[in-house]
């Protein structure tokens, strides 16, 4: 038997899991992404919170506790937030607004962000006003 046709379906099967593995220098359910808003850097950071999660039944909302951390130009910020997302379900996804006026930023991120139980995934990051797509 030839193992090439099977590593290759093998390979095609795993890819979609390949889009939530963490990015290199990203911790283990994490999302890290860098952006330039207004000439600036920025990077924002996203991680599950490690507290014990509140469990909902399937499809119900449920509140899972994230750390976001963004850095411009030597300064940063963390916060804890929580957000609602879908329990049950192999994929949920939720919106979450930060101001960047601590950066001299006149703006706001929006993002859109992915959870499957471990991890965590910044989908979309959107600027305004504006509606400036930047992920």
């Amino acid at each position: 038997m030839n193992a090439r046709p099977f590593g290759c379906v093998l390979a095609l099967a795993l890819a979609p899991l390949a889009a939530w593995a963490a990015p290199p220098g990203a911790p283990a359910g994490c999302s890290s992404d860098a952006f330039t808003v207004d000439a600036a850097p920025l990077a924002v950071q996203i991680c599950l919170a490690p507290v014990a999660l509140a469990t909902a039944a399937p499809g119900k909302p449920s509140s899972v506790a994230l750390d976001e951390t963004f850095s411009s130009r030597g300064t940063a910020f963390s916060r804890r937030i929580s957000l609602e997302f879908f329990s049950g379900g192999d994929y949920s996804r939720s919106i979450d607004d930060v101001p960047l006026e601590r950066f001299g930023i006149a703006r706001t991120l929006h993002l859109t962000i992915g959870y499957k139980p471990g991890s965590v995934r910044l989908e979309h990051a959107l600027l305004v006003p504006g509606a400036i797509p930047l992920k």
